[in-house]
């Protein structure tokens, strides 16, 4: 995909993002009250993000701002936010890899929230996204191949789930979230150390849904001016769409790389 540039393996669009930006992420001072919330692309990024900010809007930790990307910022395209002026404590999103994030996070009590989707479902929406204009066959054998925003999937899986030891990480499935999303949301309050009442609990709950977030113009990214993206960042919300557009023989590749890249993680991938 011409339109990309890659930086220590990481592929970006320069419309989004520059080199420069990301190496100076190694120089931003990490607080240990930070929160970062880490994915690959069309992984469940902004119902996550809903989630945390509700969390921490509800404790009394964080003020209302006209939007959520506003209160919780990507590390890599927030090029002309000022991040050591923000309050504590500090949100963020990131879709970058491990050995790409501020060397600060080592060893810190920073938490990092890493969501993840499973591939089939991603390919179909990434598609429907970002690239509605070309073929999806061409689109999917870049996707397996690397070659497409935040480079492969397989190889951003592994590293985050490989980084367990290193950073203080809480693993979530975007699956688990659409099965069990009040479980979800206990789970992070727990590991956010956020002793909610179950009353503000269920409040979390109904704000988090897709149908109340597709509504919410703070939430539904539809404040982004338009030529952004060729697609919605909500769409459907469900497991399993992809067998309505991956073929038998596609599937079966991601069935196949599955295996030779991640078969020896214990990881719960749920396709259906």
């Amino acid at each position: 995909m011409s339109e990309l540039s890659d930086y220590r393996g990481f592929k970006y669009s320069p419309a989004l993002t520059s080199a420069e930006h990301i190496e100076s992420l190694q120089s931003l001072q990490i607080r240990q009250d930070d929160v970062i919330l880490v994915t690959y692309p069309k992984s469940g990024t902004i119902w996550a993000q809903q989630i945390i900010i509700s969390i921490y809007t509800l404790a009394g930790e964080l003020k209302e701002s006209h939007n959520n990307w506003e209160q919780m910022p990507w590390l890599e395209f927030s090029k002309k936010m000022d991040q050591s002026q923000r309050p504590s404590p500090r949100l963020f999103s990131s879709h970058l890899i491990p050995s790409l994030m501020p060397p600060g996070l080592n060893g810190k009590k920073t938490k990092i929230i890493y969501v993840m989707r499973n591939p089939k479902d991603i390919v179909v929406s990434y598609y429907k996204f970002r690239h509605a204009t070309s073929s999806f066959e061409e689109f999917f054998n870049d996707y397996v191949e690397g070659n497409v925003g935040c480079s492969s999937w397989f190889d951003h899986v592994r590293a985050w789930h490989s980084a367990c030891d290193q950073y203080n990480i809480l693993y979530l499935t975007y699956e688990d979230m659409i099965m069990d999303l009040k479980g979800a949301v206990v789970k992070m309050c727990q590991f956010l150390g956020k002793d909610l009442s179950d009353a503000d609990v269920d409040k979390i709950v109904k704000k988090s849904t897709f149908e109340s977030m597709k509504k919410n113009p703070k939430a539904n990214y539809k404040f982004l001016p338009q030529g952004h993206t060729t697609g919605e960042f909500m769409r459907k919300g469900r497991i399993g769409d992809w067998k309505n557009t991956l073929t038998v023989a596609q599937s079966e590749t991601v069935d196949r790389l599955l295996q030779e890249k991640l078969g020896d993680i214990n990881l719960n991938i749920i396709c259906e």
